[in-house]
């Protein structure tokens, strides 16, 4: 309800409902995790931001293919956007890029973006490669902020983070 209060006078709210001020700092009380909680952050830093984000960096700073690039953020993009929205297509992609992503929060920002990232292995595409990896890098290190701070985000995150890090072993 607070949520829907502070949207309506012009506040911003993430998806699961965070008021945020104008710099972008959430309003809602913070939160201490647990040490399970805290733990479980931490490997998803590790796995999800430094073996996935690092792999997708590490190839662009390899000089692989944009396109080829491109298509692994893609499916690093579908597993966040299924951790925090629950939904791995443009969805949830969107409302991680919304919520989390400095330069995308506007509805026209993030379709420029997903149209490019669907069309990456079909055609040449024309995106700013460190502006677009910095901008998911540091909405990355927001979300995980969150997760740390704030109970709606953390309770959302790590129980779908817990069922998929376990089906994947």
């Amino acid at each position: 309800m607070q949520a829907r209060v502070h949207k309506a006078r012009g506040g911003g709210t993430t998806f699961h409902g965070l008021r945020r001020d104008e710099q972008g700092r959430p309003l809602n009380k913070r939160s201490r995790p647990t040490p399970g909680e805290l733990e479980a952050i931490s490997r998803m830093r590790e796995q999800l931001g430094g073996f996935g984000l690092g792999a997708v960096r590490g190839a662009w700073a390899d000089r692989t293919g944009r396109g080829v690039v491109l298509a692994a953020l893609t499916e690093w993009l579908s597993i966040i956007g299924e951790i925090y929205a629950g939904n791995p297509t443009e969805v949830g992609i969107d409302w991680f890029l919304h919520d989390y992503c400095s330069g995308y929060s506007e509805p026209s920002q993030s379709a420029e973006l997903r149209r490019q990232l669907q069309s990456a292995l079909m055609r040449p595409v024309d995106v700013n490669m460190k502006f677009v990896l910095d901008s998911v890098e540091e909405g990355f290190g927001r979300l995980l902020e969150d997760a740390e701070h704030q109970e709606l985000v953390r309770r959302a995150v790590l129980s779908t983070w817990g069922v998929l890090a376990e089906g994947l072993g």
